[in-house]
């Protein structure tokens, strides 16, 4: 087989005879296109030429293989075809069957397909996907950036060591709760733009796992065959993500499988990018915004309990026994269909209607003197606290300065009067919201917004109306066109 084969080519290749991955396709192709650190193009060579055409009976992945031959006794990780053992290697190939499909085949021509035999198709990926608008060249174009995705599954018996046989997969799902016992799931995300990290990046598309949860309370058994709705939340930008459910079974991955799909934002859709800074001192701490809050007011992004996530490994044997997890936030529309987090309503909800969304792209904590974190009255009559933040936040070293973005900066409150809830500065692409206002509106920060779209700091009479000074949730086809006109001058900020 060629040396200068490329990692695309290789992949193709590989599906051919029936081998894919677990981990991300652009992990994939980065060990693929490595030759000299990685085993995996050397493997891979000695993979297709040992199956030379045929097909293997189900699908296995090329990372356990890999797995599996470089942790056999007495093997050195291989840097060319011709330092792989073939023998090792069709057991390991034979390992990640057996634990993947709880089967215990021996010989290598039990794993095989018969040569007549037509390749059988994938069980097809039944899902739902929030906000889909429609199917273009494969990719599902949806017009939100976060959408919830459902699919559906069914639950199998697989095989556990500790158990010495056959266990059911099974899911309880119990309010924000869950259990998965002997299995785990999750999205599998990814060639998007970037690598997701703990806090947001500049990305249009992100490249990240999502845990999958059951759609309903419920209790769900692979003993009865059940079939379980599974809901997620991915990030989406221009370019197109692949996402597939991934099971875990004890060991390994189990026969779950579903074929992938790709899924892009409608290139209709304006995205804003989005800069967070929370301005606090020792005295008003702001506690309530963080990078992950704030995630999930801007991005619908649920938060995990900070306690109740974990996976129970058996001792003896390396093996899941469960995983269990709780969501402190997941985000539901509410009545009116509209998402909330903390007191806000979420900007997408309010300015979606116009195709324009927002997305979190930098967050920033700075600590100040208490008069800009929570002017007293008499100090705020010329916002000369609100104008100092912005221009702080503009030189901090952690601002995105190269291309515009959308500034949003929270205090403990932005005026004298603890009731002012927010303030846009009209030509700074800036927003200054009061995070301790009580009793502030639900649409504040859309609100204020929507002064920055159109660059005045008039309101609306109309009822119900974002721009009325109570605010509302409704706009009009003139703030559409505002609005659209407004967003398209962040449009250089994102990869398509």
């Amino acid at each position: 087989m060629p040396n200068d084969r490329t990692p695309e080519a290789l992949i193709a290749s590989l599906d051919n005879v029936g081998v894919d991955f677990s981990i991300p396709k652009s992990t994939i192709a980065d060990y693929l296109g490595n030759a000299e650190f990685t085993p995996y193009p050397a493997i891979s060579a000695a993979l297709l030429e040992i199956l030379n055409g045929r097909m293997l009976r189900r699908p296995v992945y090329l990372d356990v293989i890999v797995f599996n031959y470089e942790h056999s006794p007495g093997i050195s990780s291989p840097r060319r075809p011709e330092d792989v053992n073939s023998t090792v290697l069709m057991a390991a190939i034979i390992e990640g069957f057996n634990n993947r499909y709880a089967e215990e085949n021996i010989d290598f021509g039990s794993i095989l397909r018969p040569q007549d035999q037509p390749k059988q198709p994938l069980q097809k990926f039944a899902l739902i996907i929030e906000g889909a608008r429609r199917v273009q060249d494969g990719v599902t174009l949806v017009d939100t950036d976060n959408p919830q995705v459902e699919v559906q599954t069914r639950l199998i018996n697989v095989h556990a060591q500790w158990a010495n046989g056959m266990v059911p997969q099974e899911l309880v799902r119990q309010g924000r709760g869950w259990r998965f016992t002997n299995g785990d799931a999750h999205l599998s995300v990814a060639n998007g733009e970037a690598e997701a990290g703990p806090r947001p990046v500049r990305a249009g598309s992100l490249s990240e796992g999502a845990y999958a949860w059951p759609a309903t309370d419920g209790t769900f058994s692979g003993d009865a065959g059940s079939e379980v709705r599974l809901v997620s939340r991915i990030r989406v930008g221009y370019r197109p993500v692949d996402v597939k459910l991934v099971v875990e079974a004890p060991k390994g991955a189990a026969a779950n499988l579903v074929e992938q799909v790709r899924i892009a934002l409608d290139p209709q859709v304006l995205l804003v990018p989005v800069e967070v800074a929370r301005f606090y001192s020792d005295r008003f701490p702001v506690p309530n915004i963080s990078a992950a809050s704030q995630m999930a007011l801007w991005d619908q992004v649920p938060i995990i309990g900070p306690t109740t996530n974990f996976k129970s490994i058996d001792s003896s044997t390396g093996e899941l026994r469960f995983a269990e997890r709780l969501w402190h936030y997941w985000p539901s529309l509410d009545n009116e269909g509209l998402y909330k987090h903390l007191y806000w309503v979420s900007p997408d909800s309010i300015w979606g209607k116009a195709g324009v969304r927002f997305r979190l792209v930098n967050y920033i904590d700075i600590k100040t003197d208490d008069a800009h974190v929570a002017p007293k009255p008499g100090e705020d009559v010329q916002d000369s606290q609100l104008y100092d933040n912005d221009s702080a936040l503009s030189a901090h070293a952690q601002h995105i300065s190269d291309k515009p973005v959308m500034k949003a900066i929270f205090m403990h409150r932005i005026h004298g009067d603890d009731g002012h809830p927010g303030q846009a500065l009209t030509g700074r692409n800036c927003i200054c919201i009061s995070a301790g206002a009580p009793n502030q509106p639900d649409v504040s920060i859309a609100h204020e917004i929507g002064h920055l779209i159109i660059n005045s700091s008039s309101h609306s009479d109309l009822p119900n109306n974002v721009m009325q000074e109570l605010g509302g949730s409704q706009i009009t086809d003139a703030q559409i066109e505002l609005a659209r006109k407004w967003a398209q001058k962040f449009a250089g900020f994102w990869q398509r």
